[in-house]
């Protein structure tokens, strides 16, 4: 299905055009592990496929609009917490910030601190950086006093906390970097590949 927006109201519509989904929605997200994300009267919640509310429009906020590994974020009276397709809540509302899980990981922040947990809520990499990014390939960058650098899944910092900038995250083991004005491309184990090499 296809979202689609008619009168400032939004919608899904099949590939032939077909409504399928009513237009009465004020925002929407796509489709992910057959549900989406849905906004209506200032509150969020979700949707199957038939249009059905699965999930109550009772949150604030959705992290993505989309679930991960069976789990999403959703906030909460300022809270974040994630829930699982049923609508149950398996990690509570504890934090400011939350990601998506990725490769059974996922960033959460609490005041101005990242870190990671696990689908069961344990603090799996410590609250200590100023910013994170989704695993990738058993990789994540962390930032930390300006700098990035890469941890694996069990929280060790695997290339250095030296660059000045990331272009995401790793692809077939190789992911651009920045660091005195140039860019180039670096493997998993930190070493130099193309590119403008230090």
């Amino acid at each position: 299905m296809i979202k689609v927006r008619l009168n400032n109201k939004w919608g899904y519509i099949d590939l032939s055009g077909n409504e399928e989904i009513p237009m009465i929605s004020d925002e929407v997200f796509d489709f992910s592990e057959g549900l989406s994300g849905v906004k209506l009267n200032g509150k969020w919640g979700f949707i199957d496929k038939s249009g059905e509310e699965v999930i109550p429009l009772i949150y604030n906020r959705l992290s993505t609009g989309s679930f991960n590994e069976g789990l999403t974020g959703v906030r909460l009276n300022g809270r974040w917490s994630f829930i699982d397709k049923s609508g149950v809540v398996i990690i509570p509302l504890e934090y400011d910030e939350v990601g998506n899980f990725n490769e059974d990981l996922a960033w959460v922040r609490f005041n101005k601190e990242f870190g990671f947990i696990d689908k069961s809520g344990v603090e799996i990499v410590p609250l200590k950086y100023d910013s994170a990014g989704n695993f990738n390939e058993g990789f994540a960058w962390v930032k930390l006093n300006g700098k990035f650098g890469f941890i694996d899944k069990s929280g060790v910092e695997i290339i250095p906390i030296i660059y000045d900038s990331v272009s995401g995250s790793f692809t077939n083991g190789i992911i651009k970097v920045k660091q005195n004005e140039k860019w180039f491309s670096i493997n998993t184990k930190g070493e130099c590949v193309s590119g403008n090499c230090p």
